[in-house]
């Protein structure tokens, strides 16, 4: 069989498209690196390992609807049950994401929310109903977009945990959202990753919700519904979905 130069090309895109997907093998605490979710390995592994970072399928693919049951964490997520493990993290201490890779030009913010678990813990809760998240961080266009700094950068975002947030058990949502397809309705793509924590030495702020997902994002919010080329004022103006960071947090 034939094929054409531009169906060659067109095919060696598509790869390439898919090999960029990005997902978070490890995260780093205190100079501790700890097993993320590597989807080469670890969703072939029987039993499956229990991690921090939450299960995502083995396309680790980008959610493209903003009403997806999967934008609470990831691909594959609202079907499969998280484990019973956290990662002890002291309040005011970080936690930094290592992202596998990032393709420059994949341009978007970085956000990060968390949600305190239930009295019973986050291992069978999946934060997709009601509205237990806040926003405790987000890095907007400054030049240049957070993504491409990431992707200049190892592939590391650091998660800033609030010094005053209560000691208990909590869950991460930390987040890409690529832009470069986002200039049409539904081109944007969602990279949520859910990581499993436990806060140590504490305050005395216990939040209150706000936003649930799905259901924090539509899909025409001047934060999703975007032109990244439209230059560096337009990109300078960018103001991300989910609303202001939470107010009251001590960093």
């Amino acid at each position: 069989m034939l094929f054409s130069a531009s169906a060659i090309l067109a095919a060696a895109a598509f790869v390439g498209e898919v090999a960029a997907h990005g997902y978070v093998p490890f995260i780093r605490i205190n100079g501790t690196t700890i097993p993320g979710w590597d989807v080469t390995k670890d969703g072939y592994t029987n039993p499956q390992p229990l991690r921090v970072v939450r299960a995502t399928k083995a396309d680790s693919g980008f959610v493209s609807s903003v009403n997806s049951g999967e934008i609470t964490c990831s691909i594959g997520n609202s079907k499969l049950p998280p484990g019973p493990i956290t990662a002890t993290v002291a309040a005011g201490g970080t936690v930094t994401a290592v992202w596998n890779t990032w393709p420059v030009g994949h341009y978007g913010p970085i956000i990060d929310y968390i949600a305190k678990c239930p009295a019973s813990g986050c291992s069978s809760w999946k934060a997709d109903t009601g509205k237990p998240w806040i926003k405790i961080g987000q890095k907007t266009y400054n030049g240049e977009w957070p993504s491409d700094t990431l992707a200049k950068n190892g592939f590391t975002h650091d998660i800033k945990i609030p010094r005053n947030l209560a000691s208990g058990d909590y869950l991460i949502r930390h987040e890409q959202i690529a832009l470069h397809g986002a200039s049409s309705a539904g081109g944007a793509q969602f990279y949520p990753v859910c990581i499993q924590i436990t806060i140590v030495g504490g305050g005395s702020l216990v939040p209150q919700g706000q936003l649930g997902f799905p259901g924090a994002y539509t899909t025409n919010d001047p934060g999703i519904l975007f032109n990244p080329y439209r230059g560096d004022a337009a990109n300078r103006a960018y103001v991300p979905p989910g609303g202001p960071v939470y107010s009251g947090l001590q960093f």
